[in-house]
């Protein structure tokens, strides 16, 4: 499991976070975000997947809008 004190996030977005720091503060927290709903919710795997891939189709749909760091093609 990835972890990250809340204390420790704090203290590195004071500082300022390295890529590396964000990609593995964004990845505890969604890691958490998955488990509490697990935890939490009568919800199965499939649901959380299907969720999970329905956010990453938006993200990608969303990069071709001005963001220069990922580009996609469509043909």
């Amino acid at each position: 499991m990835i972890y990250l004190s809340l204390p420790r996030v704090r203290n590195l977005l004071s500082k300022g976070m390295t890529d590396r720091e964000q990609v593995m503060a964004f990845a505890a927290d969604l890691e958490a975000l998955v488990y509490r709903y697990r935890d939490e919710f009568d919800i199965t795997v499939a649901s959380l997947v299907g969720v999970l891939e329905c956010a990453k189709y938006e993200v990608l749909l969303s990069a071709g809008e001005g963001d220069d760091e990922f580009e996609i093609e469509f043909e």
